[in-house]
Formats: C-alpha cells, sequence, structure tokens
C-alpha cells in the first residue's frame, strides 16, 4: 500500500485573504500521530512475523512433498495442502484487508500450478478432483477476504439495526462489544469520542470520526484533520465528511488536499466534506479547478454540482477542455445537474468528445434539456461508433416529444 498523501507543500489561497495561508498541524497533535505511528509500526513487525512463520511453514512442507516424490504420501496428503495455507490468509484477509484479496488470487494461481505440476508427475491421477477438494478452501479463502475488503457494509446494517438503542457507556465501550455496534448518546462524549481516534480497530475511528461530525463541536477539527491521513480509507472518508458538516473554513485547505487521496473512497469523502461546506468553500473550489493535479480538478468539479452556485458554470464550461477524461466526465455531470440553457452548446459538443463515458454522461444531461436544440444532435448521436452510446441516445430521444425524435427512432427498427 502507498504511504497517505501528505499536505502539498505549496499553501492555499483562501478568497478575500491577499496572502497565502498554509495549513499547519498543531504541535500536540503532531506528538500524538508520532506517537500512534510508532505503535502501529511495532504492531505491524508482529503482524508480520506471525504471517511469516504460518507461511514459511506452510511453504516448507509442500516443497518436502514436491521434492520427496513419494507419490503415495503425497496423493493422500495434498488434499490438506490448501488448510496450511488457511492461518496466514485469514489473518491477512483481516489485518491487511487491501491486500487481501490480492494474496488471495496469487493462491489460487498457485493452487492451479501446483495442481498441474504434480499431475505431470504422475502424483496426482485426477486434476479435476483435486481441484474440487481445494475449491471449498478457495471459497473461503475469497469470502474472508471480500469481507474484509469492505467489512464496513456489514457494519452499516448493524449499525442500522442498532440505531435507536443508547448504551450508557463511554464511545470505546460500546464500540468494543463484538456484537453490538450500537450508537451511543453522545452528550457529554466529546473526549470519548476524541480518544477513540487513536483506536487500533478501523471500524472504531471510523465511528469515531462519524461521530464527531454528527456533534458538530469545532474542537474536532484539528484531530478530523490529522485523520484524513490515516491508513483505513473508510476512517479518512468518514473525516472528511464530518469536516464539511462541521463546516470550519479552517479545513478547507486540508480537504482539497485530501481530493489527492491515492483511494477513491477518500476523494469522494473530500468532496462531498467540500461540497456540505457550501458557499465557504466556493472561491477556494473555483481556485482548484485550475489545480496541476487532475484528481483535485476533478473532485472541485464534484463538491460545485453539490453546492450547487450556478455562478461556477463560465469555469465548468472552460474545463470541458481539460486534458483529462475523468474532469470532463465529472464536469459534464455538473454542467447537467446545476446548468441553464447556457450550457446546451458545451454539452452538444461533449457529444464528440474521445471519451465514451463523457458522450454518455452528455446524452443524459440533454435528455433532461427540454430543448428543441438538443434534438437533432441526439439523432446525429445514433451513428456513434459505441453501441452503449447509441443505446443511451434511442432512450433519450424515447423520452423527448418531438416529431423528429418519433421519426428518427422509426427509422432505426
Amino acid at each position: 500500500m502507498a504511504s497517505p498523501p501528505s499536505f502539498p507543500e505549496a499553501p492555499f489561497r483562501l478568497s478575500g485573504t491577499p496572502e497565502h495561508t498554509e495549513y499547519t498541524m498543531p504541535a500536540s497533535s503532531r506528538i500524538l500521530a508520532s506517537a500512534h505511528q510508532t505503535i502501529e509500526e511495532r504492531r505491524d513487525f508482529f503482524k508480520l512475523f506471525i504471517i511469516a512463520v504460518f507461511a514459511v511453514t506452510s511453504l516448507l512442507f509442500t516443497l518436502y512433498l514436491v521434492v520427496s516424490r513419494d507419490q503415495a504420501f503425497s496423493g493422500s496428503v495434498y488434499p490438506l495442502i490448501p488448510h496450511l495455507y488457511l492461518i496466514p490468509i485469514i489473518l491477512m484477509a483481516l489485518w491487511y484487508p487491501r491486500r487481501g484479496l490480492q494474496v488471495t488470487l496469487l493462491l489460487i494461481a498457485a493452487i492451479l500450478l501446483l495442481t498441474t505440476f504434480l499431475f505431470l508427475e504422475g502424483i496426482v491421477g485426477n486434476p479435476f478432483i483435486a481441484l474440487l477438494n481445494a475449491g471449498m478452501d478457495i471459497a473461503i479463502f475469497v469470502a474472508l477476504a471480500l469481507y474484509a475488503k469492505d467489512r464496513t457494509l456489514v457494519e452499516s446494517f448493524l449499525r442500522g439495526f442498532f440505531e435507536h438503542s443508547g448504551l450508557g457507556e463511554t464511545f470505546e465501550e460500546a464500540m468494543e462489544h463484538p456484537s453490538v455496534r450500537a450508537k451511543i448518546k453522545f452528550e457529554g462524549a466529546f473526549e470519548d469520542v476524541i480518544r477513540a481516534l487513536h483506536n487500533p480497530e478501523d471500524e472504531v475511528r471510523e465511528e469515531a470520526a462519524r461521530a464527531l461530525g454528527e456533534l458538530g463541536d469545532r474542537r474536532a477539527v484539528d484531530p478530523l484533520i490529522g485523520l484524513l491521513s490515516d491508513e483505513n480509507r473508510y476512517v479518512r472518508r468518514e473525516a472528511a465528511k464530518s469536516l464539511g458538516r462541521i463546516g470550519d473554513e479552517r479545513a478547507i485547505p486540508a480537504l482539497i488536499s485530501a481530493l489527492k487521496d491515492e483511494d477513491r473512497y477518500g476523494r469522494e469523502g473530500a468532496a462531498e466534506g467540500l461540497g456540505e461546506m457550501g458557499e465557504k468553500a466556493f472561491p477556494a473550489l473555483i481556485e482548484a479547478m485550475e489545480n496541476a493535479d487532475w484528481h483535485v480538478r476533478m473532485g472541485a468539479a464534484i463538491a460545485l454540482r453539490i453546492i450547487g452556485n450556478r455562478e461556477a458554470l463560465p469555469v465548468l464550461i472552460r474545463a470541458m477542455q481539460d486534458e483529462n477524461r475523468f474532469v470532463r466526465r465529472e464536469v459534464v455531470k455538473s454542467l447537467g445537474r446545476i446548468g441553464d440553457h447556457s450550457v446546451i452548446e458545451t454539452l452538444i459538443a461533449a457529444l464528440k468528445d474521445p471519451d465514451r463515458s463523457v458522450r454518455l454522461r452528455a446524452v443524459s444531461a440533454l435528455s433532461k434539456c427540454n430543448d428543441p436544440r438538443v434534438v437533432e444532435p441526439l439523432i446525429e448521436a445514433l451513428n456513434d461508433e459505441d453501441s452503449g452510446v447509441r443505446l443511451r441516445v434511442i432512450r433519450a430521444l424515447e423520452e423527448i416529444d418531438d416529431p423528429r425524435a418519433v421519426e428518427a427512432l422509426n427509422n432505426t427498427i
């Protein structure tokens, strides 16, 4: 996993301020972050050591079977080989969810290669039966890895089920229940929630970040900004969204920097947080549309769409010339959401964009314009080289009450 994104060296300029303002994490937060990082590094060392011991032991036993050439013994114990890797794979999936699925896929490839090799050596008589014996373990590996990779989905169901329960405990005590992720009563629990931000469990930090947004206490701004570099993508997302709910302008530069997050969830959280800021973030987002990093430009377009201020339309129209297709795609969606009749020509031009995803969204936006100017360009788009775009155009024309659209559709039959 790549290291979390750092704040940019160049400071961000906020609207209405003649000089640049640079965000600096408070000394106390830096000390806590440093101590937490040291603890995490030690914990990671022991985790990797345990995984390595089990993995190496399993590998040595597998190599012994291959080298020994004892066909009778190897054939009898081969179905047990996948079980040998069960413990290290479970630990890898649960402790390192971002790598669990990749490791599982590598394991499946290794089992296939090993089965093929043993079959060619005559140790395994029927490779299909051997793979069938290993299939249950492979299924378990995949299920564990997928669960660990997106286990917050399961937690969300639990949180919803216990949404109306209030435990008379501190935040961390409530979160430590293995079967209940209950929503607690937050009155007077600010310090408990702040302490929970340093909990080693990802789910606890995620829930703490979300709780701080619900509390709306401005004292949480600096701790939440520090959490934007957390190792867990869901924690970073919730921290960004909570900063948006709190609405303190001090968080704007950090949120714009978080638009560079290596993970989609982190970037979406930052964009949503800036959108929640509303007009406070508007000037900084307009400036961010000129940022050198395309992730920032894309996130700014999303945030401007959430805010919905039509004063952004000239900037968004210019951004349709952006070199990055993902930026243009989000800009088209923003123009379709907040635009007026002044953006129709820009959306029509987007029907010729080299990227199919941009053209798809341009068709969708034009279908909702209720303007006769869009009919002929959409009819022309029936000849698009991409079948998905053509299908979207057909659906768009079906929604338009215009004789030209009806005639064009009849001609396609």
